[in-house]
């Protein structure tokens, strides 16, 4: 049987914020995974926690200086907007030859691109967090039952399909009656300049006999980031293939990689976020973003690939350009971090990467019918740089009150008025997973390698075992389910 094994951290932990920058503004609690089941940390991050590397973290948002709030994104509802569609028409101009990217990491992007992700130029990172308390060390065979490793199928994505020219020249005309019709409001709103090229390139066809009936149901169409995806043709001058590696537990062909997907990291972190190397050794690298407590898992309605933690590999002429490190939970799939090699900054890796991370999900969705969202971490109203992801449309807010789900876009004028908010509406609207005092009696305490519950424990403890309000603290914080599945260590 699998089970998640943690060690609570019961201090309220006091550190630097990464977006700010305040010395001791930024506050959470935190536990040591050993082990986690992917459908626990699911239940954790509906609840406000996030991993970073085995360390699993809930910041106090309430009193923090930058409130961070879990960001998830309707993937199967998702629509791209403008300026994320020109991000995948200017990839794959590049991969067709089209346009040359490499070596102009000087480039800005135009004023109209508002919804890119910042971090590709430099904003924006998602953030380390370390605890300061040391990990025991725990003999765990005993206690998880090893999975038996299925083959995973690498997601070579090469897409093909015809491409299709796209007019983007802009109708001088159409500008002119748009004005026109700023200036006089009782005139009929103005067709957008591509709506008119389109119905006067139909009433042509028209004209000379062709039927457009199906055309126009064509047009109407609005196209997905698949469809993008997918109009590539067979052959191009630049060879793209995404690769998922499973890291944990370590398959051969994350072994083999390895030494390249570190080398990217370094480059990325010191030129995109200025680090020095000594910060982005091997080591560190590996407890960031290859060391996690998620437990390999397999089902009959899961996904071929199987639950856990990855690496999306972005190879392009051979040579790894970026990675997405993602984990494959039961309902989602949350992105945990992103990195590429600046050579290739100006193809706005960052988002594109994002995009093809929705229609990762979307792709998982067809053989996991639950597993339909994509988390981004924590949406940062309060620090700029960070508003990016409200821009991956349709997403929810988790309430840090109620732990309901709310469209952001009745969060963000909350959000103006002040940075920490009761999100959820309903004042009548509860946290249906809070726990009772009996719910303690319950947790299940890792004692002396055999597992067993808070109420028996205590029992054959006596007075040493008395912690019932750092256990009751702890059980508001991860919730009354997720309080009696998670195995404490002690």
């Amino acid at each position: 049987m699998l089970r998640s094994i943690i060690e609570y951290y019961a201090e309220h932990e006091r550190y630097r914020c990464g977006y700010c920058k305040g010395s001791d503004t930024n506050y959470g609690h935190g536990m040591w995974a050993h082990t986690m089941t992917v459908s626990d940390y699911q239940d954790l991050i509906d609840r406000g926690w996030r991993r970073s590397g085995k360390y699993v973290y809930k910041p106090t948002i309430s009193i923090i200086c930058c409130p961070s709030y879990t960001i998830r994104c309707k993937a199967l509802e998702f629509k791209a907007s403008k300026s994320q569609k020109k991000v995948l028409k200017q990839f794959n101009k590049y991969l067709i030859g089209q346009e040359e990217a490499a070596g102009g990491g000087d480039q800005q992007m135009s004023s109209g691109s508002e919804d890119i992700r910042l971090e590709d130029y430099g904003e924006g990172p998602e953030l380390f967090v370390e605890t300061s308390n040391a990990h025991r060390d725990i003999n765990l065979t005993s206690l998880v039952a090893p999975v038996e490793s299925n083959s995973i199928s690498s997601n070579d994505k090469n897409p093909e399909g015809e491409m299709s020219e796209i007019d983007t020249s802009e109708d001088k005309n159409a500008l002119r009656d748009s004005q026109e019709c700023k200036k006089d409001p009782s005139r009929v709103p103005c067709k957008k300049a591509k709506q008119l090229r389109i119905e006067r390139k139909l009433e042509r066809l028209k004209q000379k006999g062709i039927d457009v009936s199906t055309l126009e149901k064509k047009q109407n169409k609005e196209k997905q980031v698949e469809d993008f995806i997918n109009e590539l043709p067979k052959e191009t001058k630049r060879k793209l293939k995404i690769k998922l590696v499973r890291t944990n537990p370590p398959s051969p062909e994350w072994l083999e990689t390895a030494k390249e997907t570190h080398q990217v990291y370094v480059k990325y972190q010191t030129t995109v976020h200025g680090d020095k190397p000594e910060k982005c050794t091997q080591p560190k690298f590996e407890d960031f973003l290859v060391q996690s407590p998620l437990l390999e898992e397999h089902n009959e309605s899961g996904p071929a690939c199987g639950y856990g933690s990855f690496h999306q590999q972005y190879w392009l002429d051979g040579k790894i350009i970026a990675v997405g490190v993602i984990d494959v939970l039961p309902k989602c799939v949350s992105s945990v971090y992103f990195f590429y090699d600046p050579q290739y900054r100006n193809l706005t890796l960052g988002t594109y990467g994002a995009l093809r991370e929705i229609e990762f999900t979307r792709h998982l969705h067809t053989c996991a019918p639950e597993l339909k969202y994509y988390y981004m971490g924590f949406y940062i109203h309060s620090c700029r740089k960070m508003r990016y992801k409200g821009n991956f449309f349709p997403s929810d807010l988790l309430c840090p009150e109620t732990y309901k789900w709310i469209p952001i876009r009745d969060c963000i004028p909350i959000l103006e008025i002040t940075p920490y908010s009761r999100l959820d509406p309903d004042i009548d609207s509860i946290d249906e997973n809070y726990p009772t005092e009996d719910d303690i009696n319950y947790i299940p305490m890792l004692f002396k390698g055999e597992v067993t519950s808070y109420k028996t424990y205590k029992r054959k403890m006596g007075k040493r075992a008395d912690n019932a309000d750092v256990l009751m603290e702890y059980a508001k914080l991860v919730g009354a389910k997720s309080a009696k599945s998670l195995v404490m260590f002690v």
